[in-house]
């Protein structure tokens, strides 16, 4: 008989032993999910770990989730199991195909006086019906934090019913929070109502928010809000989840006075309900530059979000909720110029009609443009380096050191076998003063020497060792160097080697040595191969560089767009060549990685490249082109080569695009723009050109012709001059539209991962402006008492609205 597994349980975890576990539950992270939800800081308060080991927990949290793997058969009997609750109302049900769902979490939010509190008061009731009348046939608990409880109503609702009112009030649980401490603890206690036999069905909060911004009123205040907000939502999830219950939750709605159109309020809190999730490998770019896995995303990270609404313009926005999901299902993977691979439900967006609109992955097709961020504007700054603690002994600690190696019968090549120089030089360190790093004194202490031997140590404050210089920052010329080591550079043991076909790169290469470090290699030919060796024969040059290789993506991405270009010229410089024949410019590599990451570097420096990859000789092979006219030329201009054979092709492209009547497309219809410019009075043809109706959109120069033709011209409405509003601040923004150009779906069983952005609701991924999103109800006043219900971002109905009257006897269709 095989063993059972050993579930992995907190006390598993790296860093937790008994006490550290014990404060871990007693805060409510009890679970695997509570912690892999967590951010470092919460961690490090609680338990008073470092925040390394913080995070290290969080991180392995993530990966030893039990999946819960299911067949498709069982993912069916679970949904078979979804029941629905009535509102009452048939017009609301039928915008709900059938009400409101159990086994997940519906947000109403509206102004005052929008009846959320009402439909809470109508589910209460309509949950004790039988399952044939709509109901569940169970009880409700209704955490209220605003005394918005009325027994009066739930008799009045009963009555309408034909129920008995005395026994409808028993069936429903009240618990009054006082704060939001108390709201959440309330919220855990429901489990152990169920765990009591109670057939708990509907859990009500009313209203979700108003605690949390009562006890974090200030600005200050707002991360530590998010965080509480974060866990009470993760516990009302659970109980959805496990216990197949519906959690109705309401929220108050704030003005936007800078939205233009549509309706200018949003849920107070943010939107913290459902999320749509994306692969663990999807790169997310931090407003510092960083570019994060999302598997490693914290709710302190700050990320780069677009103005959708107006200006279009970049922001740092605050990242709120972060879900780690569960998945079993199909996964989507969307092709562009670059790739993306995430659930159906999850949303990019797209231009309808010069407006920006959302639109699920699943309802996407070949050939449809969605946005993508493009030449953002990073200011970054120059990045510190790590210095190395270089000494050198007094002749006191070279004459104890000397006596210790001779009354040990210590051999010179014996101790340097284990610190990082050799027997010549630790021959110089005894004898002429020679400087080292500490390091290699504290490995001597290690082989037996006596620790007395580093109080002669002192500090060289100067920056020289001997004949070369260590820089203090990630400089231009630094970072091509470092760049060049990405992509054909080699660690030897005690020295740094560069090998290519080419002379004068090394050339060039050893120059830059000499600037940076104050140090000349040697080039030597290879013999019996058509290439030539730079090599840099110092091992504290060695050292220095590949500490700083650890983390270079981590500079260049921090670092000003001079050193981020010259980063990314030195590995193209390893790697790339250019077409001759046709205009393009590629590197390839085995790792795809370096590419994604390169590929994002480029898009910051506004160069447009697509990645690509097959099989050579059965192993993955990956290739990172630059291919239009256009872009080659933008790569030549902001980036550049070293080699001269391929300046001189570079040359000629640009030349060719000089007399070039090359254009890119746009993510703009023509049959649109056809429309726009009779709306301005002037006869399509006198501006752009008829095409057959398989030219769908409108290329870049025409649509530019476009704009300079109408934009000193009269309208016949004001609602074609914001179109051409739109079409200016478009082609001014950081968001490029790229063409969709394959769509493919897989099997997946994995984790998946999303978070909110409060305030904008979209992020960048893998190049991909994303929009992150929830299941939310909107309530709004209506025509003669009547009350508009709006349905927005459910992950499985489409987006609609219904009416209907609050009355006497509950909720009801307008006659």
């Amino acid at each position: 008989m095989s063993k059972e597994k050993k579930e992995f349980t907190i006390e598993d975890l790296p860093g937790v032993g008994v006490t550290t576990a014990e404060k871990l539950k007693e805060s409510g992270y009890d679970n695997l999910m509570s912690i892999a939800t967590a951010s470092p800081g919460e961690l490090v308060e609680l338990t008073g770990v470092g925040e390394n080991v913080a995070k290290r927990i969080i991180q392995v949290a993530r990966t030893k989730l039990d999946m819960g793997f299911e067949t498709g058969e069982d993912i069916l009997k679970k949904r078979e199991q979804v029941e629905k609750i009535t509102t009452g109302c048939k017009s609301f049900d039928n915008m709900l195909k059938g009400g409101f769902e159990t086994g997940a979490i519906s947000e109403c939010f509206g102004e005052w006086g929008s009846s959320k509190t009402q439909i809470a008061h109508a589910l209460a009731v309509n949950v004790q019906l039988p399952k044939e009348k709509g109901g569940a046939g169970g009880m409700a608990v209704f955490i209220d934090g605003e005394s918005t409880f009325r027994p009066e109503r739930i008799k009045q609702f009963a009555e309408k019913l034909g129920l008995d009112p005395i026994e409808t009030l028993k069936n429903i649980k009240v618990a009054r929070a006082y704060n939001s401490d108390h709201q959440m603890l309330v919220a855990e206690k429901v489990e152990d109502l169920i765990k009591e036999g109670l057939p708990i069905k509907l859990v009500i909060v009313d209203s979700l928010t108003a605690h949390f911004r009562a006890d974090f009123s200030g600005r200050g205040e707002l991360s530590g809000r998010q965080q509480k907000l974060n866990k009470h939502m993760h516990v009302l999830m659970r109980l959805a989840d496990r216990y197949n219950l519906c959690v109705y939750v309401t929220n108050q709605v704030m003005a936007k006075p800078d939205t233009f159109f549509g309706d200018p309020t949003a849920a107070i809190g943010g939107n913290i309900v459902g999320h749509n999730c994306v692969a663990p490998d999807t790169l997310i770019q931090i407003s510092n530059g960083l570019i994060k896995p999302i598997s490693e995303i914290y709710n302190y990270d700050k990320v780069i979000s677009y103005n959708l609404k107006n200006n279009l313009e970049a922001g740092e926005n605050k990242i709120g909720t972060i879900v780690v999901r569960n998945y079993k299902g199909g996964l989507y993977t969307l092709k562009t110029t670059h790739k993306i691979r995430c659930s159906g439900e999850h949303r990019f967006f797209r231009i309808n009609n010069f407006k920006i609109e959302e639109e699920r992955t699943k309802n996407l097709k070949e050939g449809d443009y969605i946005a993508h961020s493009f030449g953002l504007d990073i200011k970054g700054e120059f990045q510190e380096l790590p210095k190395q603690k270089v000494v050198k002994i007094k002749k006191e600690g070279s004459e104890l050191l000397k006596k210790e190696i001779t009354e040990k019968r210590l051999t010179r090549k014996d101790i340097c076998k284990n610190i990082n120089i050799t027997s010549g030089q630790l021959r110089r360190v005894l004898n002429q003063k020679y400087p080292a790093d500490l390091n290699n004194f504290i490995g001597l202490t290690k082989n037996g020497v006596s620790t007395q031997m580093l109080q002669y140590a002192e500090q060289v404050t100067a920056d020289k060792h001997k004949e070369f210089i260590m820089p203090e920052v990630l400089n231009p010329p630094l970072a091509q160097i470092m760049g060049y080591l990405l992509g054909g550079g080699c660690f030897e043991k005690r020295s740094l080697r560069f090998r290519d076909a080419e002379y004068d790169i090394l050339k060039t290469y050893n120059n830059l040595f000499e600037e940076v470090f104050g140090l000349r290699g040697d080039i030597i030919k290879v013999s019996n191969k058509n290439c030539f060796n730079l090599n840099i024969n110092n091992k504290e040059i060695r050292d220095f560089t590949k500490n700083i290789a650890k983390d270079i993506f981590d500079y260049a991405a921090k670092s000003p767009k001079e050193c981020l270009a010259s980063f990314v010229k030195g590995f193209f410089d390893a790697e790339g060549s250019i077409g001759k024949r046709y205009p393009k410019i590629s590197a390839s590599q085995k790792n795809e990685i370096v590419l994604r990451y390169m590929q994002l570097f480029l898009d910051r420096l506004g160069v447009r490249s697509f990645i690509s990859g097959d099989k050579h000789n059965g192993n993955s092979m990956f290739r990172l082109e630059v291919k239009s006219l256009k872009d080659v030329v933008n790569y030549g201009i902001k980036i550049g080569v070293s080699a001269t054979d391929k300046k001189e092709i570079l040359a000629k492209w640009i030349k060719c695009c000089e007399k070039s009547n090359a254009q890119e497309m746009t993510a703009i219809k023509r049959e649109d723009i056809w429309n726009l410019i009779k709306d301005f009075g002037i006869h399509p043809s006198k501006v752009i050109r008829s095409r057959p109706k398989s030219c769908k959109y409108i290329g870049e120069r025409e649509l530019n012709r476009v704009i300079k033709t109408l934009i000193n011209k009269k309208p016949g409405d004001n609602e074609a001059r914001k179109k051409l509003n739109f079409l200016i601040t478009l082609l001014n923004s950081e968001i490029k539209f790229e063409k969709i150009n394959k769509i493919t779906m897989e099997a997946y069983e994995g984790i998946l991962y999303d978070f909110s952005v409060p305030k904008a609701e979209n992020y960048i991924a893998n190049g991909f402006c994303s929009h992150n999103s929830q299941t939310r109800i909107y309530l709004r006043k209506g025509k003669k008492g009547s009350r508009v219900a709006k349905l927005i971002d459910s992950p499985w109905i489409e987006d609609s609205e219904c009416a209907f009257m609050v009355t006497g006897g509950g909720l009801e269709d307008i006659k």
